[in-house]
């Protein structure tokens, strides 16, 4: 179980980051296959320096041994914390948060795809005014305000969990969903959209968001904490932060995935309560 980090020491952590580095935390409750497939997008076409930690929430199907695999293999620093169950949730966030040094902060679920120069867009639309506070791309399952309803490229399979038979790269046409982003960068290029809150499927955050909010009462949230984005998002505008979405970024998101199998009980419970992508 993932070690009780006390909230003074998160505290003093916050105020310190690496100019640059991005830290994309990334949970993951089972569901090899489609982790499979959004970590080599991650790799390939993110700008550096990143840094991973990936949160691990009682998976039992050789998710701890590939993510093992990567932090050996990895040209970035990579840090995987654990948790068994439900239980200890609250605490594995705090030390996911502990873990991160960066300037920015992702929250990005294992059942997304990147795409080129995602993190160079959100970046930039996040620092174009210094009232921005969090940005989040669009995306083919997400909430109104982020929905792209219509994709040109089809997703394998389309309802519940993946076959046996399906490996990472029979889930999706690869290819397919970063020629449809480059046609959607140039469709909508350089425009951007104020919202009232961003899904967390894909969420960048600055640093200064989360020193001004505040986290000593972060177990407060719910079982999910940092994750529970309605809440975050609520926090952060009252914090005097705006939020906005990148009009001319998408990525996929399979939505539903990340909690779907083998998830613990109140998280399941969590995500049904925000059924459109709000957080999953």
């Amino acid at each position: 179980m993932a070690k009780t980090t006390p909230m003074s020491n998160i505290a003093d952590i916050l105020v310190t980051s690496t100019p640059g580095l991005v830290s994309i935390i990334m949970p993951c409750c089972g569901m090899l296959e489609y982790t499979k497939l959004s970590v080599p997008s991650l790799l390939r076409y993110s700008r550096r320096p990143i840094e991973l930690i990936f949160l691990d929430i009682g998976s039992l199907d050789g998710t701890a041994e590939y993510l093992a695999g990567i932090k050996a293999a990895g040209d970035v620093r990579v840090e995987v914390v654990r948790t068994p169950g439900d239980l200890g949730i609250p605490d594995a966030c705090k030390e996911a948060i502990t873990e991160a040094r960066g300037e920015y902060l992702v929250l990005l679920n294992n059942d997304t795809v990147v795409t080129d120069g995602w993190l160079e867009q959100l970046i930039d639309l996040v620092n174009l005014n210094s009232g921005f506070g969090m940005v989040g791309p669009m995306s083919n399952y997400a909430p109104l305000a982020q929905l792209v309803e219509t994709v040109p490229y089809r997703i394998k399979p389309r309802r519940g969990t993946a076959p046996k038979r399906y490996s990472a790269d029979k889930l999706l046409d690869v290819d397919a969903v970063h020629r449809f982003a480059s046609e959607f960068r140039e469709q909508y290029r350089r425009k951007w959209i104020e919202v009232d809150r961003l899904a967390g499927f894909c969420l960048l955050l600055k640093r200064q968001v989360l020193n001004k909010i505040g986290l000593k009462n972060m177990e407060k949230w719910t079982d999910l904490s940092l994750f529970d984005t309605d809440i975050l998002s609520t926090k952060a505008r009252q914090a005097g932060f705006t939020l906005v979405c990148c009009r001319d970024l998408f990525i996929h998101h399979f939505g539903t995935r990340t909690f779907s199998h083998g998830a613990p009980a109140n998280a399941s419970q969590v995500k049904e309560r925000r059924s459109n992508g709000t957080t999953s």
